[in-house]
């Protein structure tokens, strides 16, 4: 086994900034509103957009509409209104939005990051809501999924699109009122996860806004061929992980059509010329790889030091409806504490790609991780309670608008302070945000406002009850 060759470690961190300029943030707070305000049809659904955004960016526990609502200092049922039934066009708020993240981390070899996540929800009345796998639990939760775009260069990661997953059984005709109720467009059909990522690359793809040439996901979306060629007739490189069942053949077999017989119809269809020539399974090839055909990679520099794994990297065809398909790169990677463990990945980039840049392409797809984890943390991707699917995409958006504000500070600042984290970004934005004032007065109409909401509500559960059971009497 070669010797891999370290890179040196991260040097000390340095945070050269002064009060002044952590000052200036909110003056750029005000101009990311301006720059956003004109993709709003009406001037007053710009003014909701930078209430929303500071609410989500400010430092309260809850990050709910009403809350917002109500440390704003505005009218909560406007708030509701502006994200879960006001129809004002995302389109516009996109097409600006993914030009500002051009601008502060595009790279030509920029990768778009496609993955899923889901929130756990009670009852059934919000749009999507299922029982379903929840990676946030870890298993099968009544919950909404979301699949999501984000994008990575050197210069850093953010959130990009979103699109609400609506389960099958969501369009049975026996739900159509539940559909209506919700919001659900009367032209929406069902969509997988993959159909649903793909869909959201076209669209960021026919926008021409974002330069990219690389596409990661995890096996849910490698595992479907239709997903990888959808990304290869982009233009696009995927790089995918994939299951060590699926079968490839690591030698190109010869195929034709098989000679008539002189019976029946002349045969048309290309077949296997040697049926000897079986495909093999992903966890059968890893065990025929010679130990000098491994080499030693640092993917990158982690938190805890240098992410070092084993690569192997063969030119394969996948089995595609019995015949080999196009050629493309199968990369597997070992762990180094435990050869055992090992992951596939396949890729379309092109046949003199480096593998170095296969080798730290496994590991790009990370940072949609740490999209969702600071996300969640720090602006409240997960703290909505809006049930529309107006308010899901609206909510969505606006985070990603709220992300992206973070990380544009952080890459302005990257020079002064070269190890600050999107966290720390936020918290320098909230000592200078201006705060309402929270006196006696405030807290009383807040009390007044949550008693009155709750007694709304049990008139309501009130009434329903009584009505179950006048019926069943």
């Amino acid at each position: 086994m070669p010797t891999v060759i370290v890179p040196a470690p991260s040097p000390p961190p340095e945070c050269n900034l002064a009060p002044r300029d952590v000052e200036q943030f909110v003056a750029a707070l005000a101009a990311y509103h301006a720059y956003l305000a004109p993709a709003f049809r009406r001037p007053e659904q710009g003014t909701w957009a930078g209430v929303y955004l500071n609410g989500l960016l400010s430092d309260q526990s809850r990050k709910t509409i009403e809350r917002i609502a109500l440390t704003q200092g505005v009218n909560v049922r406007d708030l509701e209104h502006f994200i879960g039934q006001s129809a004002w066009r995302s389109e516009p708020v996109i097409v600006r939005h993914q030009h500002l993240i051009a601008d502060t981390l595009g790279a030509a070899d920029g990768v778009v990051l496609i993955d899923e996540s889901g929130v756990v929800k009670q009852g059934h009345d919000s749009v999507g809501v299922a029982p379903q796998y929840c990676g946030a639990v870890g298993k099968v939760a009544n919950c909404q999924v979301g699949v999501y775009l984000g994008y990575a260069s050197p210069k850093g990661y953010t959130l990009l699109d979103a699109r609400l997953y609506v389960p099958a059984p969501w369009f049975a005709d026996d739900q159509a009122e539940e559909r209506a109720l919700c919001g659900i467009p009367a032209d929406l059909t069902f969509q997988t996860k993959p159909e649903l990522a793909l869909t959201l690359l076209r669209q960021t793809v026919a926008r021409g806004r974002l330069p990219f040439q690389w596409v990661a996901a995890d096996a849910l979306y490698g595992d479907t061929p239709a997903f990888l060629d959808g990304v290869a007739a982009l233009g696009k490189w995927y790089f995918a992980e994939v299951a060590c069942s699926t079968q490839v053949w690591w030698r190109q077999p010869e195929v034709g059509v098989p000679p008539w017989s002189g019976r029946g119809r002349r045969p048309t269809k290309l077949r296997l010329r040697y049926p000897y020539q079986h495909a093999h399974r992903l966890d059968a090839i890893v065990r025929r790889i010679a130990p000098q055909c491994w080499q030693r990679y640092v993917i990158k520099e982690g938190s805890k030091g240098p992410i070092i794994c084993d690569f192997a990297c063969l030119r394969v065809s996948v089995v595609r409806d019995g015949l080999p398909g196009t050629p493309i790169w199968l990369v597997m990677r070992r762990n180094v504490d435990d050869p055992h463990e090992v992951k596939f990945y396949f890729s379309n980039a092109p046949t003199r790609t480096p593998v170095a840049t296969l080798a730290r392409m496994s590991g790009a797809r990370w940072p949609v991780e740490l999209c969702f984890a600071e996300s969640k943390d720090e602006i409240g991707l997960d703290q909505y309670e809006t049930r529309s699917w107006l308010g899901w995409h609206h909510h969505m958006l606006m985070v990603a608008l709220a992300h992206h504000f973070l990380v544009q500070l952080r890459v302005q600042l990257h020079g002064r302070a070269p190890a600050l984290t999107v966290e720390q970004v936020r918290l320098l934005l909230v000592s200078v945000l201006p705060k309402s004032v929270f006196d006696a007065a405030a807290a009383l109409r807040m009390v007044r406002y949550y008693q009155w909401r709750n007694y709304v509500a049990y008139r309501s559960h009130r009434k329903t009850r009584l009505q179950r059971l006048a019926l069943s009497g």
